[in-house]
């Protein structure tokens, strides 16, 4: 990302080897209102490509394309990346609109 410098980079994702704050972080961004899709890209680009391929088992080439949108993900597939890598299941709501 332009105007981050390493160290930035290198904080920020030292911080996701937290996985308590991990969890928060993706929580957040989708009470924010954020899609599935953009909550976990941006947690991914915070992370570091690579830490998430190497914890989901995916090819660093594959998340790169995620993230990048070259690629898109069923939800099942979000879903069960989020489990593995963050802990956290996937539940659907659904409410009476106004």
């Amino acid at each position: 990302m332009a105007g981050r410098s390493k160290s930035y980079n290198e904080f920020t994702a030292k911080k996701f080897e937290d996985l308590a704050y991990a969890q928060g972080y993706i929580k957040f961004v989708i009470a924010e209102g954020e899609e599935l899709d953009v909550a976990l890209r941006s947690t991914i680009h915070n992370m570091g490509i690579k830490a998430f391929a190497d914890k989901s088992g995916l090819s660093l080439q594959a998340v790169s394309d995620f993230v990048a949108k070259r690629q898109r993900w069923s939800t099942d597939k979000m879903a069960k990346h989020i489990l593995q890598v963050f802990n956290l299941k996937m539940k659907v709501a659904f409410e009476v609109a106004s």
